[in-house]
């Protein structure tokens, strides 16, 4: 058993040094392409790539910075030592716990890996998931945000003003909706508020903001009153989310066969012949 102990103690000290070698090698080649002026270039073919654009990227650093947990596992997703240290205290505290009885060495490594193999997918899990979630609350609470800023238009102010303004003040309501807008009427400062309304319907592809974009880039076009068309923008947002909603329950009667099938149906089958059974076969029940 000793022999064993050692050989697996001389596997995990192989897989740490290979692991930091590989670091290692991959930093010396980027300091290598950042000398020779070619790592930006690499960096903006290899986007496409992850199937996110510049703007998207940039979004999702935008919530990540802005909440702490997700920072948390943003730090935690990009750097590897600190998975190989958290994943060096869960098995210490497993080892230690586990102490009393006689693990198996075998048992010892799958669990290590096991837990290694944790630590570095479920960061990155988390963060998309929360994300989605983010997003799907700001696209909640998008048609409100849209009838104050009709409201504001309609007192006399303009539509950077009142965008400015409804962001500002929606910040208890949706902190994640607040710094989208503001970081929208920023760039508007900085080019136009035409080109940020695109950059929005770049980085937020979904079929609320695209309608949202579309009525004030019409607006600015155009010239056309802005109220009405707000107002009625956001009874039909919601009335788009009622009906995905509705569409949701209207699935849930299928989704809920399965398990009325596995724990319902099977058990009253098995309580309904038994007593046959057990009259039949007496000897075998």
């Amino acid at each position: 058993m000793t022999r064993l102990s050692f050989f697996i103690a001389l596997i995990c000290c192989g897989v740490f040094i290979f692991i930091f070698a590989i670091l290692g090698r991959n930093k010396l080649q980027r300091n290598k392409k950042i000398l020779a002026g070619t790592h930006h270039k690499e960096k903006v073919t290899e986007e496409p790539k992850s199937g996110k654009n510049k703007q998207q990227m940039d979004l999702e650093l935008l919530l990540i910075s802005n909440n702490r947990f997700l920072k948390l596992l943003g730090e935690i997703d990009k750097n590897i030592k600190i998975k190989l240290l958290i994943t060096a205290v869960l098995f210490a505290i497993y080892a230690v716990a586990t102490r009393g009885g006689t693990p198996d060495k075998i048992q010892q490594a799958f669990v290590f890996f096991g837990i290694l193999v944790v630590t570095i997918v479920v960061p990155g899990i988390f963060t998309g998931i929360i994300i989605k979630r983010k997003i799907k609350s700001i696209m909640v609470d998008l048609p409100g945000f849209i009838d104050l800023v009709a409201v504001c238009v309609q007192t006399g102010m303009t539509i950077d003003m009142a965008l400015k303004q409804i962001a500002t003040d929606f910040k208890t309501l949706n902190p994640d909706l607040t710094y989208v807008m503001l970081r929208i009427i920023r760039k508007a400062e900085l080019t136009s508020l035409s080109s940020a309304l695109d950059d929005l319907a770049i980085s937020l592809p979904t079929r609320e903001i695209r309608m949202f974009t579309t009525v004030l880039q019409q607006s600015l076009n155009f010239g056309s009153s802005i109220y009405g068309q707000l107002i009625q923008l956001s009874a039909d947002i919601r009335e788009l989310q009622l009906l995905a909603i509705e569409e949701r329950l209207g699935t849930l009667a299928a989704k809920m066969s399965i398990p009325l099938i596995a724990f319902i149906m099977f058990p009253i089958v098995i309580l309904i012949l038994a007593p046959g059974a057990m009259r039949v076969f007496p000897h075998v029940f």
